[in-house]
């Protein structure tokens, strides 16, 4: 039997299905012409009843199943947001004013120590099994769908202030930003060479936090960031923000060195003092500063930042 014929048989059977027809196998065998060589009218009648006798099976009980259950074999259902996205979220959040961080971490039931933890690290999978990411991802969930809602039942009127609110609100961020961005490029280190580079007394680790923060706060967008840096390829600073932690991870990363002059700029800027590790640091590595390639010093550096 050419089986194809079966499956590429273009009438609709449910539409020529009568009561009349075969109901069990040895009804079919007796109504066929030519069993050895089907006919067009005997491969209709086995659409027919292949059609009826499946038919019933999905208004029935399901038959008994001898395999595994299916469900346990089935992907799982894969995350909304990674562990950057949320805190991404969290930071634009808070900086809002919406809520503070104390009743943030109250709704959610987080320990501060374990929430600066998740928030300290970096990378798509970095703290997945912190209560901060799950907590968050339920919160944020739960946020968007709240503020659907709330649009949804929004009068046109009110849905369009809302709308032109939020734009100003985003223009101004905007243009806020891109005066920030100005203003940092402005700023004149003075240990920097001709070439635009400086000693580097930040680790990977730490240059990751201050991009995810940076970027988290909503000022400027990932792209005006990069120009900032002077044009850097958006896979770059994908490479190195994916990079498992370490204090050595992406030091040959042009972003590492780029976006640690940026920083520099921004705490000068700013007027910041220098952070009790970053004292440390210039102590520890002296006037050259960090390396910016993988060389096996990287391998005594990381031992002393981590204490073992």
């Amino acid at each position: 039997m050419d089986i194809s014929k079966l499956l590429n048989a273009v009438e609709p059977i449910a539409a020529t299905i009568e009561s009349n027809h075969p109901t069990t196998w040895e009804e079919l065998g007796q109504t066929l012409e030519n069993p050895s060589s089907p006919s067009e009218a005997d491969i209709l009648a086995i659409n027919r009843f292949l059609w009826r006798s499946y038919k019933p099976l999905t208004n029935s009980e399901p038959a008994e199943d001898t395999h595994e259950d299916k469900s346990e074999h089935r992907e799982p259902e894969r995350p909304k947001w990674n562990c950057n996205q949320i805190r991404v979220k969290i930071r634009k959040l808070l900086s809002t004013k919406e809520m503070t961080q104390t009743a943030f971490l109250d709704l959610l039931d987080i320990e501060p120590k374990e929430f600066r933890e998740f928030m300290g690290l970096t990378g798509p999978i970095a703290g997945e099994d912190n209560s901060t990411y799950l907590g968050g991802t339920i919160f944020f969930d739960h946020y968007e769908k709240r503020e659907k809602e709330k649009l949804k039942y929004m009068k046109p009127k009110d849905r369009k202030r809302k709308a032109v609110e939020q734009k100003e609100v985003k223009t101004k961020r905007s243009k806020d930003g891109a005066e920030l961005l100005k203003r940092i490029e402005e700023v004149e280190l003075p240990d920097m060479d001709d070439d635009g580079t400086v000693p580097v007394f930040d680790d990977c680790d730490e240059i990751r936090k201050k991009i995810n923060y940076f970027l988290g706060e909503g000022m400027v967008t990932k792209a005006a960031f990069l120009r900032a840096l002077g044009d850097v390829n958006s896979n770059s600073l994908r490479s190195f923000m994916n990079l498992r932690c370490g204090a050595n991870s992406g030091a040959s990363n042009v972003v590492y060195r780029t976006a640690y002059v940026f920083f520099e700029k921004k705490r000068v800027l700013e007027g910041k003092e220098k952070s009790v590790k970053r004292l440390a640091n210039e102590d520890l590595q002296g006037p050259d500063g960090f390396p910016l390639d993988n060389s096996p010093n990287w391998h005594f550096i990381d031992k002393v930042l981590n204490g073992y």
